[in-house]
């Protein structure tokens, strides 16, 4: 039975101190008034917990008025120094939601700078709680891969020189036939350049495809020879 009981109590405890909740609860009824790091219309709240306690920050959020006139010294000092401005009671919010302000007014520092360390660790993989950061080499596979790649790309550039060298070579000796071939077959000028142009894109994909499976094959047994 009392293990029940301290179960009950330990679990209420936990609910009525929720961050989250009194994060959402202090941008809701707080925020106009006061920040968590400068003074606004009243003083910032980030070490207010710390200086005062919790107890003292939830009647001071639950009705101020009541506080300073029981004669509190410090809640009398915060009237002052603002100008005496009257800081509206909270009477309406539940016990759990004034709780719930203090917890986040007394973790607020805390997450930040969790949060901050968090960004700052460099990313690396962790195991057993230890960092460990790869430093060994590179694999020599992947010079290879890298150097394989680098062929064909020289390949097909070599390709398309030897194409077009071959263009210019076809198109310089057929130049000087163009005239003889239409008076002698009585071809018009398109005709004979559709059929130059055939001639000519047979003769290089001939030319590129032969040069490219030549290159292709050396360069399997290279690999075979490696593995």
């Amino acid at each position: 039975m009392k293990k029940l009981l301290v179960l009950i109590l330990f679990s209420s405890f936990v609910y009525s101190q929720d961050y989250s909740k009194g994060k959402d609860l202090f941008k809701t009824h707080c925020a106009a008034c006061h920040n968590m790091e400068r003074k606004m219309v009243g003083p910032a709240l980030k070490d207010i917990v710390e200086r005062q306690g919790k107890d003292w920050t939830k009647k001071w959020i639950y009705n101020n008025n009541a506080l300073r006139d029981s004669g509190d010294a410090y809640a009398i000092q915060i009237w002052e120094e603002y100008n005496k401005a009257a800081m509206p009671g909270y009477q309406f919010l539940k016990d759990e939601e004034l709780n719930n302000i203090v917890e986040y007014l007394a973790l607020y520092q805390t997450k930040k700078d969790e949060a901050a360390a968090k960004a700052a660790t460099p990313p690396a993989a962790v195991a057993g709680g230890q960092v460990v950061v790869n430093t060994g080499p590179t694999p020599i596979y992947v010079y290879f891969l890298l150097g394989a790649c680098l062929i064909i790309v020289i390949v097909a550039l070599y390709a398309f020189y030897v194409g077009l060298r071959h263009i210019g070579d076809i198109t310089s000796k057929t130049q000087s036939t163009n005239l003889y071939l239409m008076r002698k077959l009585h071809m018009d000028q398109n005709k004979v350049d559709n059929e130059i142009d055939t001639l000519i894109t047979e003769k290089v994909n001939q030319k590129v495809t032969k040069k490219v499976k030549k290159i292709k094959k050396e360069i399997n047994n290279r690999l075979k020879n490696f593995k």
